[in-house]
């Protein structure tokens, strides 16, 4: 991933950190939550796709994500 879009996500996870959580944490830090948030974020994606589509009822993400966090 390139300088400038990890600068990016490294910068919406200060404001989620900040603004939604209240907490704050330096630069490395900041950089190494933006990349298991990328990690995380993309398993979730494949895995829904996986088995959902765009027409099943929106409680059946949830209904998956905690079917999954259980095995």
């Amino acid at each position: 991933m390139d300088d400038k879009r990890m600068h990016e996500k490294t910068k919406t996870v200060a404001g989620i950190a900040a603004g939604l959580q209240g907490m704050t944490y330096d630069d490395k830090r900041l950089a190494e939550l933006a990349a298991e948030v990328e990690i995380l974020n993309d398993a979730v994606r494949k895995a829904a796709a996986q088995r959902l589509s765009f027409d099943d009822d929106p409680a059946a993400f949830a209904s998956i994500l905690a079917k999954e966090a259980r095995t």
